[in-house]
């Protein structure tokens, strides 16, 4: 600031920044006017023959100057990259802890385990995908397995005689040979299974859904298929050999697939309650609150 008739005054800003960039030039000019001048009295010393031009002479200075800031430039991207190697470093470490850690599951928690399964209550339970050839399921996880998950599962010859099997998970699943008998299978999914030579016999299967699934040489005495979904030609082909009444549900087998009639619609409609007034609406299986994640 500057005292003018007793005021004080500054410069603005720019005109600051302008002036010290002069002041700076006017100081890189004279060093460089020096310095040529001194270069000039060591040459005309040593080599009074040799002349070069100033011109030359400050071409050389800027080739040395740019030559600093290439080096400068140099120290500076060596250290980037010295950083982000050490970055890659710590990221490679983390990778390798995350690859040697225990590999995931498909089963419940431990958490979700203690409350019952997948819906806070209940009996859900996880097998899908599982090895479960010739495996007793009943006797190693009890009959209670309401909306279990048995996709893909590899079920060849395995015991779920009398399990509650209601809205369970079966598509995909290679059940040859396995056993069903007396088991509740309502509402359960099993479309693309392979049932090849299943025990079915005196099974509810109320509402299953076995579209492309296979049934060929099931034992179906006493099953109840009322409102499945299944092929016009699996149909068929189980009502040449279907016999016996439901002991639960008091519902021949023969009608249950509807034997003899216009059984085409299984294929592609709905459970009867949903489109007749006069079907019967099946009980709900479960609490409403069993689905809630607030209970």
């Amino acid at each position: 600031p500057h005292a003018r008739s007793g005021h004080s005054y500054s410069l603005p800003a720019s005109r600051r920044v302008t002036m010290a960039f002069l002041a700076l030039s006017s100081t890189s000019s004279a060093s460089c006017t020096l310095s040529l001048q001194a270069r000039a009295t060591r040459q005309s010393s040593a080599k009074p023959s040799s002349k070069r031009s100033s011109a030359v002479v400050c071409a050389q200075q800027r080739r040395e100057s740019s030559g600093a800031a290439a080096a400068a430039e140099s120290q500076t991207l060596g250290a980037s990259l010295a950083n982000a190697a050490r970055c890659f470093t710590v990221s490679a470490a983390a990778a390798a802890v995350l690859l040697t850690a225990q590999p995931a599951c498909a089963e419940l928690n431990a958490r979700e385990a203690a409350r019952g399964g997948e819906f806070n209550r209940g009996s859900a339970q996880q097998f899908g995908g599982y090895d479960l050839r010739n495996e007793d399921v009943v006797g190693v996880y009890g009959k209670d397995l309401r909306l279990s998950n048995f996709t893909g599962a590899e079920m060849r010859g395995a015991n779920l005689m009398g399990a509650n099997l209601t809205g369970a998970y079966l598509m995909k699943a290679t059940a040859f040979a396995a056993n069903f008998a007396g088991a509740n299978l309502s509402d359960a999914l099993m479309d693309r299974a392979v049932l090849n030579n299943a025990n079915f016999t005196d099974a509810i299967l109320t509402r299953v859904v076995l579209t492309m699934s296979d049934l060929t040489g099931s034992k179906i005495d006493g099953a109840d298929f009322s409102d499945a979904m299944l092929d016009v030609k699996q149909q068929q082909a189980l009502c040449k050999y279907a016999a016996g009444t439901n002991s639960v549900t008091g519902v021949s087998t023969r009608k249950s697939l509807n034997c003899g009639g216009a059984r085409g619609a299984l294929a592609s409609s709905p459970s009867r309650y949903m489109t007749d007034e006069s079907g019967v609406k099946p009980e709900a299986a479960f609490d409403a609150s069993r689905f809630s994640a607030y209970q």
